[in-house]
């Protein structure tokens, strides 16, 4: 009994300490047991764990490796293809080298530039040779040693031989071939393919590409296999392909690679190394790996030396971080209250900014709400007086409606007709045109069509202006883009831009015309004229303020700004205006917008 009431007692104390001092036991309790835990049960997992991920490591990386080296196989086997279905080497192979103009034989030049074309996109080629079965050949860095037929060669026989196959041939040696930067047979790999003529099904010559191996040392050697693990490779008859200097590689006896095993341990001067092997599917090459066994035991012990360490270094850290911990909930709660605070002293703006979804977090969110309602209702009445003045205002200009301005010209129209007066009646239906597609009822969208009758409208005033100094042409708008819709207004900014800084500025009369086109999937509007034009340093000028819109230092005034900032608001940036211009030549506008779906 005396003993429950002093665990009663205990239990009262401990709930009764701070959270630091709580989460302190805590921390210290889950450490210790998970040390001891990990230390009487821990090295042999672990030692099992580092076996397991050694090995799939080590497959991965062969893995890798291999996949690379099939990667090249086949871009090797593919440039054969593709140089064996060019034209010039097919005409090669069926006619030989002809020479002359008119000759329907091949060019050794346009072979020797196709091959050219590939040596460049892959600098691992050492040299690509065609031979035809007349013994002609043509390549750019391969060449005969003596004058003996190369279709005497083993390689070439060999390939006429299986024409279905590519021959890899490693350590080419004995060949009557050199080549321009004298390759030696170990740095070299060569592909061998037969080919025939795809209608007789004959057998027309042989390309040979020889492909430097140094491609594979950087894919080998990209791996890393321990402190002293490498990887190598054999061909079909256990013959090295590729290794790193290693010395162990040549204790390796090819039986053991030829009993078919994928794993084995092996004994190699007194020491114990994991061999592991993996089959290339179509060449039965060998790709193997080898790695000492002593280096992921040697791991092992000095995890059970750092495990040690680590149990003083984690008592330690644990108090640390769990100061840290608690200062990491108690600090948002003193936030918190700053916060409201504040916003009790009126700053409704504030918000608290938590960064979590706890129950601090929550309680965060609550108060931002409740905060955020509060500022909503004095908005709202804010808004509803702002309303009210606008209603006032809106009903003062309800007086003057937009009929009142087109009934008064239809009538100085009228009366200008009863006294003949037909170019006044011109220029009053041109204004009366410019105002109605101007308004447009409030839309700011309006069809391509009544935008080209608005900017027509726009230079029958100005012709009647300026008289002789203007002349303009608009071209035919294509049907399918007559009612395309687009932003109002975006033409005749441009014109005005034409007239008063290209044309007004140019000796005698001025040209203006309007293009209109389907280009790219973009509706794209051409404002061309014939005036003074743009130095280069003007032009750059107006590119920079058409792509930086928010330097004002770019800007001059002109109305295209405003355009190409409406446009980018309204459709994107990959939209806008496009300037073209030559000084004393002219300037051309191009408006680039999206094609409509209506």
């Amino acid at each position: 009994m005396l003993a429950g009431i002093k665990r009663l007692e205990i239990v009262q104390r401990f709930q009764n300490r701070s959270i630091r001092f709580k989460l302190l036991i805590y921390f210290v309790i889950i450490i210790l047991l998970s040390i001891v835990t990990l230390s009487a049960v821990g090295t042999g997992v672990y030692k099992r764990s580092i076996e397991d991920t050694t090995n799939e490591h080590t497959i991965q990386m062969m893995k890798q490796v291999k996949n690379n080296i099939v990667y090249y196989f086949d871009e090797m086997e593919n440039i054969l293809a593709y140089v064996a279905d060019d034209n010039q080497v097919m005409s090669f192979f069926k006619k030989g080298l002809v020479a002359g103009v008119e000759s329907t034989g091949a060019h050794e030049a346009d072979i020797e530039k196709v091959i050219a074309m590939y040596e460049r996109r892959h600098p691992e080629i050492a040299g690509l040779l065609i031979v035809n079965k007349q013994d002609q050949y043509v390549s750019n860095k391969m060449e005969r040693i003596i004058r003996d037929p190369l279709t005497s060669e083993g390689w070439y026989k060999k390939a006429v031989a299986k024409p279905d196959e590519l021959l890899l041939i490693s350590k080419p040696i004995g060949r009557n071939i050199k080549s321009e930067y004298n390759y030696s047979a170990d740095q070299v790999l060569s592909f061998v393919k037969a080919i025939k003529d795809p209608d007789t099904n004959e057998v027309l010559g042989v390309i040979l590409l020889d492909m430097e191996l140094s491609i594979f040392q950087k894919t080998i050697e990209s791996v890393s296999l321990g402190k002293s693990g490498f990887v190598y490779i054999t061909d079909s008859h256990g013959g090295i392909v590729y290794s790193p200097v290693n010395l162990i590689v040549y204790r390796i006896d090819n039986e053991w690679l030829e009993s078919g095993y994928t794993s084995m341990e092996k004994i190699i001067n007194n020491r114990a190394f994991q061999i592991m092997q993996d089959r290339f599917e179509r060449t039965n090459w060998k790709i193997v790996s080898v790695f000492p066994l002593d280096e992921s035991k040697s791991v092992v012990i000095k995890w059970q030396v750092y495990t040690v360490i680590v149990v003083l270094l984690t008592i330690i850290l644990a108090i640390i971080v769990s100061w840290f911990f608690t200062n990491s909930i108690i600090n948002p709660v003193r936030k918190l209250r700053r916060i409201m605070h504040r916003v009790e002293e009126g700053e409704l703006h504030l918000r608290f900014k938590g960064g979590s979804k706890d129950e601090i977090g929550q309680l965060g969110d609550s108060f931002n709400k409740m905060v955020q309602e509060i500022e909503q209702l004095i908005h709202m009445v804010y808004t509803e007086q702002k309303e009210k003045r606008e209603a006032e205002l809106k009903v003062l200009q309800e007086q003057i409606k937009p009929h009142f301005l087109y009934n008064t010209l239809d009538t100085i129209q009228w009366m200008a007709q009863d006294r003949g007066a037909d170019d006044i009646v011109e220029i009053i239906i041109a204004l009366t045109n410019l105002f109605r597609i101007g308004l447009s009822k409030g839309n700011e969208m309006i069809f391509l069509e009544e935008e080209i009758k608005h900017v027509d409208s726009y230079l029958i005033i100005q012709m009647m202006r300026y008289e002789s100094k203007i002349s303009y042409e608009i071209q035919e708008i294509p049907e399918s883009l007559k009612y395309n819709r687009l932003l109002k207004l975006i033409l005749q900014p441009l014109v005005e831009n034409a007239i008063y800084h290209g044309i007004k500025m140019k000796k005698g009369k001025g040209h203006i015309r309007i293009e209109t086109a389907h280009i790219d999937n973009h509706l794209v509007l051409s404002v061309i004229d014939n005036g003074q034009g743009m130095k280069p340093e003007q032009l750059e000028l107006l590119e920079q303020g058409l792509k930086d819109s928010s330097n004002p230092e770019h800007k001059n005034g002109f109305g295209l700004f405003n355009v190409n900032e409406r446009i980018r608001l309204t459709y994107g940036a990959s939209y806008g205006i496009e300037v073209e211009s030559e000084y004393g030549k002219g300037t051309r506008i191009n408006v680039y917008l999206p094609v409509s779906d209506d």
